[in-house]
């Protein structure tokens, strides 16, 4: 967080007649960082009154606020993305591609190497964009649990019925049988 964002989270909540302090801000920062909030409070604070100030209801207000303007992110670290989340991954890639334009626009790099970055930011945007979207649509199918002992194989077994079996492997049933 810069100083303009803290100035303007501290105007915003001023405007709907609700005061805060830089100290506010930082302990709802250093909150995050650390496992216990006491910590983060006797950082700040000192040692006594922990239990007053997460009492009132300001915090809860002040870290919701934060989260909703992008001020707080996820601190745990995660082994695919090293802690940056899928939105800050894709506007600073947006970012690149700005950065690459203005160089080949000025310049500073040669066409032939701008061209060649601008293509690989965008195919990674692009299979980025790709993955998030397939995690969405993952399923796990759980099969029945095993209902005899083949006498045969002595393997746990399931036994379809007819109407399961239709339905799992698309069958039809066969109308030209005729009756005698």
């Amino acid at each position: 967080m810069d100083k303009e964002q803290i100035q303007s989270t501290i105007e915003d909540f001023r405007t709907n007649g609700k005061n805060i302090r830089v100290r506010d801000i930082a302990y709802t920062l250093l909150s995050k960082m650390f496992s216990d909030n006491n910590i983060a409070y006797q950082c700040l604070f000192g040692s006594d009154g922990y239990e007053a100030y997460i009492a009132d209801d300001m915090r809860a207000e002040l870290e919701a606020y934060m989260t909703d303007m992008g001020y707080i992110r996820n601190m745990n670290a995660d082994s695919d993305t090293g802690g940056i989340s899928f939105e800050e991954n894709r506007r600073e890639m947006e970012q690149l591609l700005k950065q690459t334009q203005k160089a080949l626009d000025d310049g500073v790099i040669e066409a032939k190497d701008g061209l060649k970055i601008m293509a690989d930011i965008r195919v990674k945007l692009n299979d980025k964009f790709k993955v998030e979207s397939k995690q969405l649509d993952r399923m796990i199918i759980v099969e029945k649990k095993f209902d005899f002992v083949c006498p045969h194989t002595r393997h746990e077994c399931y036994q379809l019925d007819k109407e399961e079996a239709m339905r799992r492997w698309n069958l039809v049933e066969n109308q030209s049988i005729e009756k005698q």
